[in-house]
């Protein structure tokens, strides 16, 4: 299957090698959005863990994505170092 010809039939390989492929680019996404905490000021990075924990809680989300969610504002908060109050 192609983008040009998407009517075709997919492989099982080809389906597994697109799913690595989309793994690979969620990690990416997933560790360049970790990296933030690192170039943003206190108060930004603060106010960005805290949406994402609310998103992380939202009862529209299902299951996994608030898992995520919950996930990426856990490793923000731990990325930004020692809480200065």
């Amino acid at each position: 299957m192609t983008v040009e010809k998407p009517e075709e039939a997919m492989t099982f390989g080809e389906l597994l090698e697109l799913i690595g492929e989309q793994q690979r680019k969620i990690d990416a996404l997933e560790l360049a959005f970790s990296s933030l905490a690192f170039c943003l000021d206190e108060k930004a990075n603060k106010l960005m863990i805290h949406n994402l924990t609310l998103e992380s809680q939202n009862e529209n989300r299902d299951p996994a994505m608030k898992k995520y969610l919950a996930r990426i504002a856990a490793a923000l908060e731990k990325n930004s170092g020692p809480a200065v109050e």
